[in-house]
This record gives structure tokens, C-alpha cells and sequence, in this order.
């Protein structure tokens, strides 16, 4: 029985659309011009009104075959958007690392010391090993430059450390924040308006991450953020290069002497630029 209605529904579907297209086809053959009858004028308005109705779901699909189309669009657009927005970002950061190595630049260029029976050769830092980032670091100045042992290296505004080993092409510079530093540094402290304290610089203490001076009189007062730097005594270090400003002060195991904690003026650990100070009469 179910067989039967099937093939009923499917012979019955096939004929309405045989009678659709032979009323369309009568519909259209009626000569235009001459007056339609009311079976005509009905067979016409039956064909439209069909034909209308055949024509919906194909006009539904044209619409949404439109709108994957507008996606697509919208989603090129965006994947656009998206690569223009993440090369901004690139350009942005490429601008950030500029700006800063120019204001390195600049520090270096604007220490204002008194150095003028010293010149500036002025250097890269090309390699740094991790193992020792506090240590040392390679330089791309050697002895073809004038680059000597023992001159004193500045960057960004203070004393970094001095030439340890030169070749023809590089030179290795010890840091200050080297915990191996052999020769003691002489520095000054001011405690009032041309008035100082005089001590040497010992070395550098990681825990606290500062610079410790010994050899001052337990009975001289240090300010605290007092500024520090050299004295100039001795052949290695030019008067007047900062090193600090002092950050606390303790007295020793034999409560005899101040030792006094000095908070570096700058980062050791990120350094691009230093120039290296040379005598006039090496220069020359």
C-alpha cells in the first residue's frame, strides 16, 4: 500500500510539472494582442503564480551563494587588517630598539667630565658570554686604535670598567661588577659641597647588587645617596668619572671603618656602546 501512495506522490509530482510547462507554453503561445478569456487570463495568472513559486527556493539559494560570497570578501579584508596590524607592531618595536640605542648614543656623546687631556675612542660591544655577563665583554677596538691595558672604559654616563687584554682588532673589558676585580680603585665621596671622603673601591657584591668602599674613618658622616666617583690618583682612571651614589653604610668586624654600599650609576647589564679614554701624548 505504502508503495502505492509512493509512486502515486511521485507520478503526481512529475504530472504537475508536465502541466506546468504545457500551461506555460499555451500561456505564452496566446497571441498578445488580442483580447485574453477568462480561461486564458486564468491559465496565465496559474503559470506566474507556479512559476513563482518553482522559482523561490532557487532565488534563496542565488541569496545565500551572496552572502558566502560578502563573507569571503570580509574575510580577506580582516586577514588583511590583521597582517597590516602585526606589521605595525614589528615597526612599532623596531622603532622602540632605535629610539633607545640612539638615547644610549647620546648619553655617551653628552658625559660631561672633565676629560679634555683625555680622547674618546668610541666602540661596540660585539660579544658577551653569558656565562660571565658580569665579568666581561668583547669590544670591536683594539691596539690599531690606541686601545691599551689598563684605560679606563665609560658608557651611558659612567665608569664601566678598564681594558684587560687588547688584540690587533678587539679588546676584552673588565667590568666593575667583576668579583675578581685585582686592583682596587680610589674614589671620592662627596659629603658636602667641596668636602669629601676618600676610600677604595673593593668590589662589587651580587646579593646586594652594589659596590663596596672601604678605608673611611668610622667617625666621617656619609650622607646617604651621596655621589661617588674617582679621584684621579693613579695612572689608570681619569678625576671625576661617576661610579654611584651611596645606598647604605655599615660598620666592620673591628668597628673601626665604615663600609659603605654604593648603588652603580648604571646598568652593567645592558650595555651597546663605551668609549675608551686615552692620554693625549698615547693618542698622539
Amino acid at each position: 500500500m505504502k508503495k502505492k501512495k509512493s509512486k502515486f506522490k511521485k507520478y503526481g509530482f512529475i504530472g504537475i510539472v508536465l502541466v506546468t510547462i504545457l500551461l506555460g507554453f499555451t500561456a505564452y503561445s496566446i497571441d498578445k494582442d488580442r483580447k485574453l478569456t477568462f480561461v486564458e487570463k486564468a491559465m496565465r495568472d496559474a503559470v506566474l503564480t507556479v512559476g513563482d513559486i518553482l522559482a523561490t527556493p532557487f532565488q534563496y539559494i542565488k541569496e545565500k551563494w551572496m552572502i558566502l560570497d560578502q563573507n569571503e570578501v570580509l574575510n580577506k579584508k580582516y586577514n588583511d587588517l590583521q597582517k597590516e596590524y602585526l606589521s605595525i607592531d614589528q615597526y612599532k618595536e623596531s622603532m622602540r630598539e632605535l629610539q633607545e640605542e640612539n638615547q644610549k648614543l647620546k648619553e655617551l656623546l653628552d658625559i660631561n667630565h672633565s676629560l679634555l687631556q683625555y680622547e674618546k675612542v668610541s666602540a661596540t660591544v660585539i660579544s658577551r658570554d653569558p656565562m660571565t655577563w658580569l665579568e666581561s665583554f668583547t669590544i670591536d677596538k683594539g691596539s690599531k686604535d690606541g686601545i691599551q691595558e689598563n684605560m679606563a672604559v665609560i658608557g651611558n654616563g659612567g665608569l664601566v670598567g678598564y681594558v684587560a687584554q687588547t688584540s690587533f682588532y678587539t679588546s676584552t673589558i673588565k667590568l666593575l661588577t667583576n668579583p675578581s676585580l685585582e686592583n682596587k680603585i680610589s674614589i671620592k665621596i662627596e659629603i658636602s659641597e667641596g668636602e669629601y671622603a676618600y676610600g677604595l673601591l673593593g668590589g662589587y657584591d651580587s646579593e646586594t647588587g652594589s659596590y663596596y668602599i672601604e678605608g673611611i674613618s668610622d667617625y666621617v658622616v656619609i650622607p646617604i645617596n651621596a655621589k661617588v666617583t674617582t679621584t684621579g690618583l693613579g695612572d689608570r682612571f681619569p678625576s671625576g668619572l661617576l661610579i654611584g651614589t651611596v645606598q647604605d653604610i655599615e660598620t666592620d668586624s673591628f668597628d673601626l671603618a665604615k663600609v659603605v654600599y654604593v648603588k652603580p650609576f648604571m646598568k652593567t647589564d645592558d650595555i651597546s656602546f663605551v668609549s675608551v679614554l686615552i692620554r693625549e701624548e698615547e693618542a698622539s
